[in-house]
């Protein structure tokens, strides 16, 4: 069953699209920077950080930003999933393709099918902060 939600934390977590998506611009390291392109998400004061979670066939996958939702909502879009060597390639990270995040992503869930349910599921968890 498919589901989607927000979830909140009082500690900035980072999803496996964090890295690939916010640049640093102070530091060549992620974790030793703090400020980013585009810029990490603002802790709401009520209620902390948003995680943004969607479930497809049994699997969870979250997000810490509405840009890493659009960055995956961009890739999943093209018919012909491209590699995560052309990924990395045309990222900021220019290469590390073996630590792309679509290489942790389920084999199972990355048929163009899944991908279109998985996009769905994306812009419905979107909105649940708008």
């Amino acid at each position: 069953m498919a589901k989607y939600w927000l979830e909140y934390s009082e500690e900035y977590k980072e999803s496996p699209l964090s890295h690939w998506v916010h640049k640093p611009l102070d530091a060549d390291i992620w974790r030793n920077a703090s400020t980013f392109e585009p810029p990490l998400p603002k802790k709401h004061i009520d209620k902390g950080y948003i995680i943004y979670k969607i479930e497809h066939r049994g699997c969870v996958f979250r997000y810490s930003s509405i840009e890493e939702i659009e960055h995956c909502i961009s890739v999943f879009s093209e018919k012909a999933l491209k590699t995560t060597r052309e990924l990395a390639l045309n990222s900021w990270i220019n290469g590390y393709q073996h630590k792309h995040w679509l290489t942790k992503w389920p084999g199972h869930l990355k048929s163009y099918k899944d991908r279109q349910e998985i996009i769905k599921l994306l812009k419905k968890v979107k909105l649940l902060n708008a």
